[in-house]
């Protein structure tokens, strides 16, 4: 063989080693591609489906969170409006007639068992109806077991019947306070039927 004979044979099995380099290098590239889309579809895949789910959780709790704070406003409007309810009773209390008011809290304070001591009034109705208060409740009682204090209460109305150390708080903020709890259901169910 010559050496031309011999260079043309290296040089085709160069020519056929490198073609058949490359086309290995064009398959293993291209697996290598395919391979990589796959896994980018997945990637996708798995993260749209993270974010749909994160959206739906987001939206979940905000409207959660905006019912919530309905709720709340709500709540707190009911308050409010019982309130009002409490404050208007009081209001109501405090311009009632004059004499009626004096037999209304004469009755109040004979109701009261081991009636005596003294009347503790608001400035207001110290001055006014203290004296004629006092002469009802004692007529009532058919002797001289009341009189009126000096001092006075800070009250919207009402009277603090005092013996000694005991005291009787009759005053309007007090009876009120004290018939809050079995009359708020009532006031609720009346104001949001």
């Amino acid at each position: 063989m010559s050496i031309d004979n011999i260079t043309s044979r290296i040089l085709s099995d160069a020519e056929n080693n490198a073609d058949s380099s490359l086309m290995n290098a064009e398959n293993t590239k291209q697996e290598i591609i395919n391979k990589a889309r796959s896994e980018a579809e997945v990637i996708i895949k798995t993260e749209a489906e993270r974010a749909a789910k994160d959206a739906v959780d987001l939206k979940n709790r905000r409207v959660s969170a905006a019912e919530l704070q309905g709720r709340k406003m709500l709540l707190s409007a009911k308050q409010e409006a019982i309130k009002k309810s409490f404050n208007a009773a009081i209001d109501k209390l405090k311009v009632m007639p004059e004499e009626k008011y004096l037999s209304f809290l004469a009755q109040e304070i004979v109701k009261i068992p081991n009636c005596e001591g003294s009347i503790v009034l608001n400035a207001k109705d110290r001055e006014n109806i203290g004296e004629r208060l006092v002469k009802t409740v004692n007529e009532k009682l058919g002797a001289e077991k009341v009189a009126l204090s000096k001092n006075t209460v800070k009250a919207s109305g009402g009277f603090v019947l005092k013996r000694g150390s005991v005291e009787i708080n009759s005053t309007f903020e007090t009876l009120l306070d004290s018939m809050k709890d079995e009359l708020t259901g009532e006031i609720a169910n009346a104001l949001f039927k």
